[in-house]
C-alpha cells in the first residue's frame, strides 16, 4: 500500500504555510512507509503522483474555529460551484484531486485543515498553530496509518 502526505501553503504567510511545517516535520521524522512532499503553492505537483493508495493532503483551512483548529474532511465535501474551463491552467486542487480519481492514481483522499490566526507576512506559524504542531503530526501520522488520533478532530 502506497501512503503519500502533502503539504500545501505559503511559506511567507505565517499560519498559511502550515502544511509545508508539517511537511517539513514529517520528513525529518521519516515515517515508515510514507512518502512525503512539501508542494508549496503549486498544488500542480500533485499531477506527479501515481498509484497512491492514500493520499493525505495538510493546508490552512477556514472553518470558523478557533487558531489550530484540525479539520478532516474529503475533496467531495467541498461545495463547488460550476465553472468553464479555458484551458488546464484553470483548474484548482480539487479540480486536480477529480483528475487524478478518474485515472486511477489515487484510491483515497483525505485533507487535514488547520485553522489558521495569521496570514501576514512572516515565516513563523503564530503560537496558536505552532502549540498545535505536535497534535497536527500525530492526526496526519494516525490517517496514514488508519488509526484513531489522540487528539481532538472536527469532521
Amino acid at each position: 500500500m502506497t501512503k503519500f502526505v502533502v503539504g500545501i501553503g505559503n511559506l511567507l504567510l505565517r499560519d498559511e504555510g502550515v502544511g509545508c511545517h508539517v511537511a517539513h516535520a514529517l520528513q525529518e521524522i521519516g515515517p515508515s512507509g510514507v512518502e512525503v512532499m512539501d508542494a508549496g503553492t503549486c498544488a500542480d505537483a500533485l499531477q506527479l503522483i501515481q498509484d497512491i493508495d492514500k493520499l493525505v493532503i495538510v493546508d490552512a483551512a477556514k472553518g470558523g474555529g478557533k487558531p489550530g483548529q484540525i479539520y478532516r474532511f474529503r475533496p467531495e465535501d467541498i461545495g463547488r460551484e460550476q465553472k468553464t474551463f479555458l484551458s488546464l491552467h484553470d483548474m484548482d486542487l480539487l479540480d486536480d484531486l477529480t483528475l487524478m480519481k478518474i485515472r486511477g492514481d489515487i484510491r483515497e483522499t483525505v485533507i487535514i485543515g488547520v485553522e489558521p490566526k495569521e496570514l501576514s507576512w512572516g515565516l513563523e506559524l503564530s503560537t496558536e498553530v505552532g502549540q498545535k504542531m505536535p497534535q497536527i503530526i500525530d492526526v496526519v501520522l494516525a490517517e496514514v496509518n488508519n488509526t484513531s488520533p489522540k487528539g481532538e478532530m472536527k469532521c
